[in-house]
């Protein structure tokens, strides 16, 4: 018997050479820097209590989903009253007037302060490329290689934008007159050096900062950045109003087109030296 079970810890014993010099023991007898003993069974850890220990780390505790702000870096200089009545059958005298309900919408106080305050939600696309087989012609039983093939292009693959509607209507009256701008300006490559060409340039950046807990006493961090450049509206959601229907706020989504985009870990501040003072545990 002692011969068998020695057998039996020597097999369990090379199994676990691997992890020796990783957490100091074997699978047979755990090492102290694992489980805080050498008694086969007896951990002075609880698992459970370490995974939560863990959730309250800045670094991996879940972040706060509604915790966000939309940056528009700036608005095109032909999106206006002039402009578009030149570009549209106009019949009545103010049809597409847009320069004051715009100047409202995109002034300081919102746009500025909290980002694009009728921004209420965003969704970014994934980012993937397609894969196929290295084809061998009468493979037989051969196994066939994979490839990856095209990455996917932003056309298709689009930013899009949950705007809330208010009485100076923002999305109505600065967004779709955008759209329209832009159909009829086109997205390409423009002089900005010069006004004429400047003027039918329907681009801008985009900036979402999405932002998280911190600690009492510090406010709250950027987590995350995303950058979107060259961005251009291509599509605004329609409209269903009817009697009846509950009285509660609209969200019309718009879609956006871009060339280039970046992600940043944090966008204004040093998260590090900020997470080093929440958490001083290494990570």
């Amino acid at each position: 018997m002692p011969g068998i079970l020695n057998s039996i810890n020597n097999a369990i014993q090379g199994v676990s050479n691997a992890t020796n010099s990783i957490v100091g023991g074997s699978l047979a007898q755990p090492g102290l820097s694992l489980l805080g003993t050498n008694l086969p069974g007896v951990p002075l850890i609880s698992f459970r209590d370490r995974f939560l220990d863990s959730l309250g780390q800045w670094t991996s505790s879940i972040p706060l989903n509604t915790q966000f702000i939309i940056l528009i870096d700036n608005f095109p200089a032909g999106l206006t009253t002039n402009v578009l009545q030149n570009l549209e059958p106009i019949v009545q005298r103010t049809g597409f007037d847009i320069d004051l309900p715009k100047n409202i919408s995109i002034n300081y106080k919102n746009q500025g302060i909290v980002g694009c305050i009728f921004a209420n939600g965003f969704n970014i696309g994934d980012d993937s490329v397609e894969a196929g087989a290295a084809e061998i012609p009468n493979n037989r039983g051969f196994i066939q290689g994979t490839i990856l093939k095209d990455r996917n292009d932003f056309a298709q693959n689009k930013f899009t934008l949950s705007l809330r509607e208010t009485n100076t209507s923002f999305i109505d009256f600065v967004i779709r007159p955008w759209v329209i701008m832009a159909s009829h300006f086109g997205y390409v490559a423009r002089d900005m050096n010069n006004p004429a060409e400047a003027l039918k340039n329907p681009k801008t950046n985009i900036t979402v900062v999405q932002y998280t807990r911190s600690s009492a006493g510090l406010s709250q961090i950027p987590r995350k950045t995303w950058r979107f450049y060259n961005c251009v509206p291509t599509t605004v959601s329609s409209r269903d109003y009817q009697y009846g229907q509950d009285e509660s706020v609209n969200n019309f989504d718009t879609s956006w087109v871009y060339d280039k985009y970046e992600l940043n870990s944090n966008l204004y501040m040093n998260v590090h030296e900020l997470i080093k003072a929440i958490n001083p545990l290494p990570f």
